[in-house]
């Protein structure tokens, strides 16, 4: 693996700790490997793993693309207004080839992983450590690298497996020493990722305890991603096989879940999960289970900026969906900066009804003649001196994940879904929703599959969920074309490869161990 070589070998010459600020994720810069200062003390290691949750942050947008932006949500083309082009579009439309990837170097996910394996590594070395406290930073350690590598996973199947922090336990001789060739299996790739969960979970021990206001990885935190992995372990066929321990999995990620569960409490409001008229005081709030923080002063939103019409966009002509005018600057953005360079699709704000507040709170609605448009309005942050910042945390667990997933379990082992739809549903209708009527296992599954599609927009969660969940025939619902923004792959030889990314080029001819080992159906694309 020449570009993880590389991507070790500059870290280890030049640190990767940045100044700490505020929620002090942040660290001042330090080359570890060379000092002979750090990895002495507890505080240094509740530095380091701050710095982890930097590089999550850092990597915000990655998980983001990877998650979201094949789901068939957004559009491609020119942006409503007319002014900007949309980013991504080969992404978009699945115009996926080796020689476009629309991502490389494995989404650039190795250099943190590399830092973790450091973490890990020097944490279990390390003397001065309670046993309590190890366990609790491992317990953090390997939850966050099984969150790594499940996203490589999802993306590419087999994965190279990079476990030692070569650089700091012994220097290469050569940059080939390096190299890591691909798992044989995408079972072996899955079966390290559910290794590394129980190893975190375990860890943890029964300490629910959660740093930082929700901003640091925690056994809740692991416990849904453990619910996450075995649910895909369950439903999803890898190495062309069916899976083989159905029932076993899905009582597994039943046990993880729900575990959750009585820990957190759902917000009143939609509104308030986010809340970007009080961001500050709303961080961390009875919902969320872990986010990846953002604050002013200390980091913001690079991304969703870019899902906003841009300050000289002219509106006027324009009405909501009650048909109020639309002049001006409605989000008061003027000052931010804002360029729209992704556009969600009508057809999804289609899919809500007038009494779902999610709507209006996710969307703002522009209309002129045939004209229908959203821009997004779920990450507009606050105001920092009359200047809008976007540091709005992005959610990567709440609870209305867990209820859902919860349902999506349940609806496997032929059991009734409805409370747990109805706690998100009757949430969003502020008590008075439609009710949900139990019926058979794919209308359940498709209805639990538009829940979240309406819940979670722009949280990373669509494409994965398009994979994991499925029809009455055991078929993954990005097949079905027939249903309103759900099929977005023909499942016939043109397309139905694209369910895993190519592996780029520059990787591909960069390491011989990767020589001829492209994923099916690309090759010479």
């Amino acid at each position: 693996m020449k570009k993880i070589f590389l991507a070790i070998a500059l870290m280890a010459s030049t640190g990767w700790m940045t100044s700490c600020s505020k929620m002090d994720l942040d660290l001042v810069p330090e080359d570890y490997f060379a000092s002979g200062s750090f990895w002495k003390n507890e505080e240094q290691v509740s530095g380091a793993m701050k710095g982890l949750h930097a590089q999550l942050r850092n990597n915000q947008s990655t998980f983001w693309t990877l998650g979201e932006l094949r789901g068939g949500t957004l559009r491609d083309g020119t942006g409503f207004t007319g002014t900007s082009s949309l980013s991504s579009a080969n992404i978009i439309i699945q115009d996926l080839r080796e020689s476009a990837t629309g991502i490389s170097g494995w989404a650039g996910l190795y250099a943190p992983i590399f830092q973790v394996n450091n973490f890990i590594y020097q944490v279990n070395n390390a003397s001065y450590l309670s046993d309590d406290k190890k366990a609790y930073y491992l317990g953090q350690a390997h939850g966050i690298r099984a969150f790594y590598y499940f996203h490589l996973f999802r993306t590419y199947g087999r994965i190279p497996l990079v476990t030692e922090p070569l650089v700091a336990i012994n220097t290469p001789s050569s940059a080939e020493s390096a190299y890591t060739a691909r798992t044989k299996t995408e079972k072996e790739s899955l079966d390290f990722v559910k290794e590394e969960i129980n190893k975190s979970v375990s860890s943890f021990g029964d300490d629910f305890s959660i740093k930082d206001q929700k901003g640091q990885w925690s056994l809740a935190a692991s416990q849904m991603l453990k619910a996450e992995v075995y649910l895909w372990s369950a439903k999803v066929s890898i190495d062309g096989s069916a899976p083989t321990a159905t029932q076993q999995d899905l009582q597994t990620a039943k046990t993880a879940v729900e575990a959750v569960i009585p820990k957190f409490s759902l917000q009143n409001s939609f509104e308030n999960v986010f809340n970007s008229a009080s961001v500050a005081a709303n961080k961390g709030n009875n919902e969320i289970i872990f986010a990846i923080r953002y604050l002013t002063g200390e980091a913001a939103n690079t991304l969703f900026p870019y899902f906003i019409y841009a300050p000289a966009d002219v509106l006027s002509g324009y009405v909501d969906d009650k048909g109020n005018s639309i002049d001006g600057d409605p989000l008061k953005i003027a000052s931010s900066g804002t360029m729209l360079r992704y556009e969600y699709k009508y057809d999804l704000y289609q899919l809500f009804d007038s009494a779902d507040q999610r709507a209006n709170f996710t969307f703002l609605n522009f209309n002129k003649g045939d004209l229908h448009a959203v821009v997004l309005r779920k990450y507009l942050g606050t105001f920092q001196n009359d200047i809008r910042v976007y540091t709005d945390d992005y959610p990567i667990y709440r609870l209305a994940d867990a209820y859902l997933l919860l349902a999506e379990i349940k609806n496997k082992l032929n059991q009734d879904p409805t409370a747990e739809i109805m706690m998100v549903r009757n949430r969003a209708y502020q008590g008075n929703a439609p009710q949900f009527v139990n019926g058979s296992f794919e209308s359940n599954e498709i209805a639990i599959f538009y829940e979240r599609s309406k819940e979670f927009v722009a949280e990373g969660k669509r494409w994965y969920d398009l994979r994991r969940m499925q029809d009455g025939n055991g078929r993954p619902l990005v097949f079905r074309k027939d249903l309103n923004l759900v099929g977005v792959l023909e499942n016939n030889d043109s397309q139905k490869h694209k369910i895993l990314w190519p592996i780029d080029l520059g990787t591909l001819s960069a390491d011989p161990k990767l020589t001829g080992d492209q994923n099916p159906g690309y090759s010479g694309t």
